[in-house]
């Protein structure tokens, strides 16, 4: 990644010599219009290299990145857009200075919210990934617990109830609420009664009416 990034800041360096070159290059006047629109084409250039870190930090995961690219292209079409404006005040430099100072600010601030909305909303995404995680723990949690005692039983009778119990918590619904604190707990508690009960096929019964009621629920509370 840190390779494509730099192959990035100079592709962008050499886009910037191109547009420079041809700016000097074409005999127009260089109004006061000029200077100001290559001030700003300037700074969208260099603001670039800061947003593509930004947007592409290399301590995130590859979803975040991904999740970022939003991000990335509405800085790449903001610089494409200034340019265009750039290129208009080049070849009509009788454009007064004003306009310059008013179009490429707004260029540029509209890209700006356009950007900080688009990472808002990338920060919302993750913000409710993590939230969604912490919610489906839990039935993937009790799935392993009770596939590894089915794994562990010796008795075939107990293990097959075992087996259809982990299936049953498999196709369970995967999400928790803080209203079903309590009702979890009272599973949790008698899948690890399970390890030393005597009669297991009552415990597992236990658990599967308590799962059934945990389902109802599941499906009241959304």
């Amino acid at each position: 990644m840190k390779k494509n990034s730099t192959k990035g800041y100079i592709i962008l360096g050499i886009l910037f010599a191109l547009v420079s070159i041809f700016a000097f290059a074409v005999p127009t006047i260089k109004t006061a219009t000029f200077w100001i629109a290559y001030v700003f084409t300037a700074v969208a250039f260099v603001a670039q290299i800061f947003i593509w870190k930004t947007a592409l930090g290399k301590e995130e995961t590859l979803k975040s990145k991904f999740l970022g690219f939003p991000v990335l292209y509405i800085a790449i079409v903001y610089a494409i857009i200034q340019m265009a404006a750039f290129a208009v005040f080049l070849f009509v430099p009788a454009f007064p200075a004003w306009s310059a100072i008013v179009v490429c600010p707004v260029i540029a601030g509209v890209s700006a919210i356009c950007m900080i909305t688009a990472d808002v909303g990338r920060d919302e995404i993750k913000r409710v990934e993590v939230k969604v995680q912490k919610k489906v723990f839990y039935i993937r949690e009790l799935q392993t617990e009770v596939e590894l005692l089915a794994a562990a039983e010796t008795d075939v009778d107990i293990k097959t109830a075992l087996a259809q119990l982990a299936e049953k918590i498999r196709f369970s619904d995967p999400m928790s609420n803080e209203q079903l604190a309590d009702l979890e707990n009272k599973i949790s508690a008698k899948v690890l009664e399970l390890k030393t009960a005597a009669n297991k096929k009552e415990v597992i019964a236990e658990i599967t009416l308590l799962l059934d009621e945990r389902n109802r629920k599941c499906k009241f509370l959304k």
